[in-house]
């Protein structure tokens, strides 16, 4: 079945972990200047208003930037990769709908904030040094005109895109409109500084530490694997510590104060997260002496 293009509307899109050792990425500068990015002391130069496609293997290596400083990535075996964002720039995820001539209703509503000025729409804000993909199509592609359904009782079908915020204004096509919503300055980059990985889980009630103290050692070592092999054995690990503390809350569930519940649950969304990453940032360690 065949769709047309029509006005974007919100779906959620998050890609499948893909089985190969290396791991994608996109570069970008969206800025007017040219922008640099080391990588273990390969640098990457990128002229304005330009993206690169980069491909790591799982590991660990030391970005230096001009505006992120010296940090470390680690790269997850089997990750889904994202974009390295040197700029600190804000993006947008857009969400585009596809629908044939039946009467559909996925309209979702959703809208972005960017300097104060709220647009609606199927967007989504995306920032921070490392932004995991969740989105189909990324800078360096372009949203299909048609998608194939192999359902013949669809009747509508989303692809994602991420634009930077030049490109998402070009696709706008709403110039006047947004001249006049930013002002004579235009849209101004906000400032922003570089968001690390927590370097360990949230507190926990003491009731839970028990079970807690080997989820806050496996989540430890998976920061600091390197090695393919092991980020793979200790992600294997997480399932059974992550299931049994689920367990253990069900079964203290009327026996706790909420407050503890709500703390427990925090410690347990944190030590899922950490498992979903493609990626973290990591502060590069002060010299010795």
């Amino acid at each position: 079945m065949i769709f047309r293009h029509i006005l974007p509307c919100i779906a959620a899109a998050l890609l499948a972990a893909g089985c190969s050792r290396s791991v994608d990425f996109e570069i970008d500068n969206p800025t007017d200047k040219p922008l640099t990015l080391s990588i273990d002391q390969q640098v990457h130069t990128l002229l304005p208003h330009t993206s690169l496609p980069l491909t790591l293997e799982p590991g660990q290596y030391r970005l230096q930037g001009e505006k992120i400083g010296t940090v470390r990535m680690v790269v997850y075996a089997d990750g889904i990769g994202g974009l390295i964002n040197p700029a600190l720039a804000e993006y947008v995820i857009v969400t585009e709908q596809y629908v044939t001539s039946k009467t559909n209703t996925g309209n979702l509503a959703s809208k972005v904030e960017l300097n104060d000025v709220v647009i609606e729409g199927p967007y989504v804000k995306a920032t921070g040094l490392f932004i995991p993909r969740r989105w189909d199509v990324g800078l360096l592609g372009e949203l299909p005109t048609t998608v194939v359904s192999n359902s013949p009782d669809t009747s509508s079908d989303y692809r994602t895109k991420l634009y930077n915020v030049p490109g998402f204004f070009q696709y706008l096509e709403a110039e006047e409109d947004l001249k006049e919503a930013f002002g004579p300055s235009g849209y101004q980059t906000p400032a922003a500084e570089v968001a690390f990985t927590p370097a360990q889980l949230p507190d926990l009630p003491v009731a839970y530490e028990a079970q807690g103290k080997p989820m806050r050692e496996l989540y430890a070592q998976y920061l600091a694997a390197t090695d393919a092999g092991e980020q793979k054995r200790l992600k294997k690990g997480s399932l059974k510590l992550w299931q049994d503390f689920v367990k253990t809350r069900a079964q203290m569930s009327g026996q706790v104060p909420v407050a503890d519940d709500v703390q427990a649950n925090a410690f347990a969304s944190a030590f899922f997260d950490i498992w979903t990453q493609p990626a973290v940032i990591l502060p590069d360690p002060a010299p010795a002496g």
